[in-house]
């Protein structure tokens, strides 16, 4: 190991930490903000990287406040805590600004609007690790940062006040013995933070399933659907699902099924992605559970729907069934596939809302083969966004608009909307 030194970083990057310099070497750090002095050490080297802990800050930032949560700097969940919120969204917007410029050349000169969420309480989703502490007795926490090692949480001002209730009770002496077998427990409230669905990942036999599902059920407030996975099997008691509401659409979230987990973005940012065309052609590729499908079936006279994970395209159809309208075509593919074979035509709007790993370039050669005259792009990683936009922006589109939704205040994450136009 070598000795400690002195560093000071010159700005905040993509991922939570500082980046600087020191005798000729780029240092990343987490937890210090720029033009800071501190005393930090080396824990690793990655690709020409050297990956540091801060020891000790000997010059603070102006900017610096004291970070609200007592496990912050141990638990993995946050990254900028030490920072007010307001710098927080303008550091976010910079990062979005920069990532793009560096790994797509795609240089946006304009505004990038930020719409903002209240700062705490915010998640209506966590994942809850279980493992055993030191003395062998099982512990309810999180990750620490890069690491298996659990940090036993107490309660967790991102989480919704029902799921911080839900954590207090599992905590409890009974309850752990109970999730003994147990490796993972997720939970997702309602739009109202009263129902709960708790999904358990482990080893039980059926017996203690049910047993340990109708015990949930009748002790643990707001629980509502207990759901027990293993290897690709899945079992569930209680309601089949959670109904989430976003405005005056209602949902059906099924376990196993993704949802954005920032309750309170999620009316801005479908209105956002949804547009306002009435009439014409839209297509929404990873649809999850229809988020976007059914705000577009709204505003357009036919929409396609594409999701390949089986419970979720189960949820879609179930979504799109539910409606009054009839002109959504739920198709359970991957998006790859489901462009591939095609039929073509040119749709009036294309809405893409993938996973961290982004489009893909063989995708988008394929979409492009549609030429959709508009595509509204989510994206939660700027470094695939810029890779995607890069061969977007090369092969007849503009960029038109670029907007951030800060859904996650306190964590390095980026959500952010691309709106393109197709330039023939």
């Amino acid at each position: 190991m070598s000795s400690p030194f002195e560093f000071s970083p010159v700005k905040l990057v993509y991922g939570g930490e500082a980046l600087g310099f020191h005798a000729g070497r780029t240092i990343l750090s987490p937890r210090l903000l720029p033009d800071e002095r501190a005393e930090v050490e080396e824990i690793r080297r990655q690709k020409g990287v050297v990956h540091v802990r801060p020891l000790r800050i000997l010059e603070p930032s102006p900017e610096r406040i004291k970070p609200f949560c007592a496990y912050f700097g141990s638990c993995g969940g946050c990254d900028y805590q030490h920072l007010p919120y307001e710098a927080q969204v303008k550091a976010k917007a910079e990062i979005l600004r920069e990532t793009l410029r560096r790994l797509g050349k795609v240089n946006w000169e304009g505004s990038i609007p930020a719409h903002t969420s209240p700062a705490w309480n915010y998640r209506n989703q966590a994942k809850l690790k279980v493992r055993a502490d030191p003395g062998g007795s099982p512990a309810l926490g999180f990750y620490e940062a890069e690491s298996n090692r659990l940090i036993p949480i107490v309660a967790c001002p991102i989480v919704s006040p029902r799921l911080n209730a839900v954590l207090t009770a599992l905590r409890s002496g009974p309850w752990l013995s109970a999730l003994a077998h147990c490796r993972e427990v997720e939970v997702m409230a309602d739009d109202l933070d009263e129902k709960v669905m708790l999904t358990l990942t482990g080893s039980w036999d059926a017996p203690e399933e049910e047993s340990l599902a109708q015990k949930l059920l009748g002790e643990i407030e707001g629980a509502s659907t207990v759901a027990f996975t293993r290897d690709s099997a899945m079992k569930v008691f209680g309601e089949p699902h959670l109904v989430y509401h976003v405005e005056d659409i209602a949902y059906r979230v099924s376990p196993g099924s993704f949802f954005q987990s920032a309750r309170f973005l999620l009316a801005r940012m479908v209105t956002a992605v949804a547009g306002m065309q009435i009439g014409g052609v839209a297509m929404d590729l990873f649809a999850g559970v229809g988020l976007f499908t059914l705000p577009l079936a709204m505003r357009f006279e036919q929409v396609l729907a594409v999701e390949s994970h089986p419970q979720a395209a189960s949820d879609l159809a179930a979504n799109a069934g539910a409606t009054s309208r009839k002109n959504v075509r739920p198709i359970t593919a991957t998006t790859f596939d489901f462009l591939r074979r095609c039929a073509q035509m040119q749709p009036d709007l294309v809405v893409t809302d993938p996973p961290r790993a982004g489009v893909g370039v063989a995708t988008l050669k394929l979409l492009l083969n549609l030429r959709p005259r508009r595509l509204h792009y989510l994206s939660c990683s700027p470094p695939t966004l810029a890779r995607d936009l890069s061969f977007l922006l090369s092969h007849g589109y503009q960029l038109d608009s670029l907007e951030l939704f800060d859904c996650f205040p306190q964590t390095y994450h980026i959500e952010s909307l691309a709106r393109l136009s197709c330039r023939g």
